[in-house]
């Protein structure tokens, strides 16, 4: 058996290495109990050398990466697609659209409804790719300096671009959703969201249970930004008290529910 030295080493070893550690991921890799593991969360917590969050914990003040588009794209690829099914329910005829760059977004064209006319405004290759092929709405690429890892822009470029626009609906993804808000793992996501959701009449976020209860590098929107969320699993119930708070209505797809 450990003693605290002994397990609060390991873990901070460990997050460095994997960012991120839910709280029972700790007690396995320490052998302790969930009432030992929460007082050594406490410790490390006070000491500031990790930040709480819902389940576990993760560094502060570090700037964390995420994957390339490409790499993420395979991950999940069934909860994608069913959470891009029930947010495709959302549109309607005629309605000026906006899907930013993401994997689980770019899942979204091929369950949009039957719709002959309707623009739709994008910053991804993929998801303008797949519009120009399966669908009959006008698409329009926003400007800007495109990122092979990202498969999308949102640089200043962009941002200015997006200026000139309207949306009826748009819809955004995240790294991370927590009371406190939205988060994204690069600093120009932050202005470029901000303004997408200045911009649209209804911001529908999109995003798996994995994003649940994770805070990232940055925080871009706060949760009274939001008009819907559309997950696969039901919250935490002080997120989804939050929610209900800043009238954000919450979908959980039904194959979450079964």
């Amino acid at each position: 058996m450990m003693n605290q030295d002994k397990r609060l080493e390991v873990i901070m070893q460990t997050l460095e290495k994997n960012h991120t550690l839910t709280l029972q991921e700790i007690m396995k890799l320490t052998g302790a109990s969930r009432d030992t593991v929460r007082r050594d969360i406490v410790k490390l917590s006070d000491s500031d050398l990790v930040k709480r969050n819902y389940g576990g914990i993760s560094l502060p003040h570090t700037f964390r990466y995420v994957d390339d588009f490409l790499s993420r794209t395979d991950e999940m690829t069934a909860v994608k697609q069913v959470i891009a099914q029930a947010a495709a329910k959302l549109v309607q005829e005629q309605q000026q659209l906006f899907l930013d760059v993401s994997t689980t977004i770019n899942c979204i064209p091929a369950y949009l409804p039957k719709i002959e006319q309707g623009l739709v405004l994008t910053n991804s290759l993929d998801i303008a790719d797949q519009l120009l092929r399966k669908t009959e709405l006008s698409v329009r690429l926003i400007g800007g300096v495109y990122q092979q890892k990202r498969r999308g822009t949102n640089d200043s470029n962009a941002l200015r671009d997006l200026l000139s626009y309207r949306s009826e609906i748009t819809f955004i993804s995240a790294v991370g959703l927590t009371t406190d808000g939205v988060y994204y793992a690069f600093e120009d996501d932050v202005a470029f969201k901000q303004q997408l959701a200045d911009q649209s009449q209804q911001v529908v976020l999109v995003i798996d249970h994995t994003r649940i209860g994770m805070r990232h590098n940055f925080r871009a929107l706060g949760l009274e930004k939001l008009d819907y969320l559309v997950t696969d699993q039901s919250l935490p119930d002080e997120l989804a008290r939050q929610l209900d708070d800043a009238k954000v209505r919450v979908i959980v797809t039904d194959k979450a529910k079964k």
